[in-house]
């Protein structure tokens, strides 16, 4: 009786677990990527275009790797080359022996993270064939193909730092960015040292241009790990980033000694002179690169944006048409050639065509609004069919703040002669404390065609007190010292600072002089002499023109007019040039 009841029951569980086998699906359905979009073998297309989403096995959780070596899974999460190194070296065992499959998973996070992040570095160990049910797996081929993958769960560290390394490759997308902020934020959380995760998180903000947040993470990353390459390339590309050019230019300098080939320090060297206006240096740099890399078109047109600056406008010339041949519509090529039109060839009419044409392609480009703004401004024309103020006004809509187009705006307001306009926008600017000298002058001049005298006596003598040096504080000083009346005083300051000056300041205090005097051959000689010291001085050209001018002397107005139509062809110049040409003929 006891055996036939002991048949029974094990009959009922016999029947028990083939119903249940009987009751499991035999294939498992298309999955789904973080776009919820299906991925199946009818539809490949798609699946080389998302991530690829691996099963998450129910028992992969935060204890997935739980039996496997403390110490080797520790110093894989730490993620530096020598401590995944020694991970590998505790993890490894004989042919003859077997891998538990999470060692074998974990060797594969090794290896992926040297090979994607740790590219100067050598594997040099064998991984073996790995299952893919696992969410890691995925996470990693993704990265490989450039793309994030958002389905692994977050159970553990690994899974939600691996779906990052993609920042370590080629990718232009950025819209995982703040998945992978979070991401990585949360893993720091589980470990703070880890060298891998404070890196990705660093190098993340390095691609966002978060300048302080970047050199925070690469810098504890650099602390934790002193001597990879990768780290100490992206803290000094992100030192450059906030700014701090002169502690970025000896790192590279430093970094180039032991790879003194590397294009990607010659760059970073070449950027970083630049920025400190060392342009022989900078010059120097790009020549190495160009050395190694003739064809780089990008470090073709930085050598003649180099040049420009220097003055070398004949070389710089030839560069933008050897660079023109590949891509003449390139915004930092026509900026460059309006440059060199406007500075070199004196030809404002074509500068004008070529920003405008900049205009078109870029119409919402902060940099090329701002020449074109420029460039209509000194030239008193239109470009691209507008104003100075117009073109400015473009660039405060994005800008508001933007201290270039407000200066622009005040100047073109004291042009039309709305003095009161310009004075309440300089005046705001000024209140914030951060304006430049040439600002502070401009602001001046308002004044006192305002007659506001006291306000420009002040403001002209906290500039030279403040500097008393520097040409444009003299300036102002001298100025308002002749426009309020104070003789002596003025003709003590020419008298004392005549001898040592240089020779453009010579001019203009021999123009100021000019003003004091009483009689015509004083004047005369006086301008005269300021035009000895700096020949292009408009103010001394246009003075004479006007004498000569009042006296009917037509020819000889003429002749200094067209002077200052060659320094300022603008559209007031030349009318007043045209007149002149009537009145000869008649």
């Amino acid at each position: 009786m006891q055996k036939m009841y002991r048949f029974l029951l094990t009959l009922l569980a016999t029947e028990i677990i083939c119903f249940s086998c009987a009751s499991t699906p035999k294939s498992t359905p298309p999955t789904k990527t973080s776009d919820s979009q299906t991925v199946s073998e009818e539809n490949t297309d798609n699946a080389e275009r998302q991530p690829i989403a691996i099963p998450i096995n129910v028992n992969t959780s935060r204890s997935y790797f739980s039996s496997v070596n403390k110490e080797a899974l520790s110093l894989a999460q730490n993620g530096s080359p020598d401590a995944l190194r020694q991970a590998v070296q505790i993890l490894r065992r004989s042919p003859a022996e077997d891998y538990k499959e999470n060692e074998k998973v974990l060797l594969l996070i090794c290896s992926s993270i040297m090979e994607l992040v740790w590219q100067s570095e050598r594997t040099t160990w064998e991984v073996p064939n790995v299952s893919d049910n696992n969410p890691y797996t995925g996470a990693i081929l993704s990265a490989k193909r450039g793309l994030y993958d958002s389905s692994t769960g977050n159970s553990d560290f690994f899974t939600l730092l691996l779906p990052s390394l993609v920042l370590t490759g080629n990718s232009t997308r950025t819209d995982y960015f703040d998945d992978s902020e979070n991401s990585l934020k949360e893993s720091i959380s589980l470990n703070p040292d880890s060298v891998i995760a404070n890196y990705l998180l660093g190098t993340l903000y390095l691609k966002e241009k978060k300048a302080e947040e970047s050199v925070l993470y690469l810098e504890k990353s650099l602390k934790l790990s002193e001597n990879v390459s990768e780290i100490n390339f992206a803290y000094t590309s992100a030192l450059h980033l906030a700014g701090q050019y002169q502690e970025s230019l000896a790192r590279a300098e430093n970094l180039l000694l032991s790879s003194p080939q590397n294009v990607q320090l010659l760059e970073l060297c070449a950027q970083n002179a630049l920025s400190l206006e060392d342009y022989t240096k900078a010059e120097n740099y790009v020549l190495r690169v160009l050395q190694i890399e003739p064809e780089n078109l990008d470090y073709v047109l930085l050598r003649a944006k180099i040049l420009v600056t220097k003055g070398d406008f004949i070389k710089a010339s030839s560069l933008l048409d050897v660079y023109a041949r590949s891509n003449p519509n390139g915004k930092d090529y026509l900026l460059l050639r309006a440059s060199l039109q406007r500075d070199w060839n004196k030809n404002n009419t074509l500068s004008a065509e070529t920003i405008g044409k900049a205009l078109n392609l870029y119409p919402n480009d902060l940099e090329v609004l701002l020449f074109a703004a420029e460039l209509a401004s000194t030239s008193e024309t239109q470009v691209g069919g507008s104003s100075a103020y117009e073109i400015a006004q473009k660039v405060l809509e994005e800008d508001p703040l933007n201290e270039k187009a407000l200066e622009i705006c005040v100047k073109e307001l004291s042009r039309a002669e709305d003095y009161e306009s310009a004075y309440a926008l300089s005046s705001s600017l000024i209140r914030r404390g951060n304006a430049n000298q040439s600002f502070l002058a401009e602001h001046t001049n308002i004044c006192l065609m305002l007659g506001r005298n006291d306000e420009a006596w002040n403001l002209a003598q906290q500039l030279y007190s403040k500097s008393p040096k520097d040409e444009t504080a003299q300036q102002t000083y001298i100025k308002v010292l002749v426009a309020t009346g104070r003789r002596s005083q003025a003709q003590q300051f020419i008298e004392d600072n005549l001898p040592q000056s240089s020779s453009r300041m010579k001019s203009i205090l021999y123009y100021q002089k000019s003003l004091l005097d009483t009689d015509d051959d004083s004047i005369l000689s006086d301008l005269r002499s300021s035009l000895t010291a700096n020949p292009r001085n408009q103010d001394s050209l246009y003075r004479l023109y006007r004498i000569y001018y009042n006296r009917k002397d037509w020819r000889r107005a003429q002749y200094y007019l067209k002077q200052v139509v060659a320094l300022n062809p603008s559209d007031s110049i030349l009318a007043l040039n045209a007149e002149l040409d009537t009145l000869i003929g008649r």
